[in-house]
């Protein structure tokens, strides 16, 4: 949800799913074919989209905004 709220490209989402998934940006570049660097820079576009600043806090936001509230509802009877 918090991916298409911003306007994320594809490849950014799928960059910040390889991010909620924990891995680093060598990992994720090697997994996609691309440069650190570039992997790099398209964090730094999500992270200009949706105001964060770090890889934590993106994954924070996507918990808070998209997870925890479905969790919560979903746990009540």
């Amino acid at each position: 949800m918090i991916m298409a709220v911003y306007g994320l490209t594809d490849r950014e989402k799928m960059i910040c799913a390889l991010v909620c998934q924990g891995l680093s940006t060598r990992r994720i570049a090697d997994r996609l074919h691309l440069t650190s660097d570039t992997v790099q820079d398209h964090l730094k576009s999500v992270f200009d989209r949706t105001s964060v600043h770090s890889r934590g806090e993106l994954v924070a936001a996507i918990l808070q905004r998209d997870y925890l509230p479905r969790a919560v509802d979903a746990s009540e009877p």
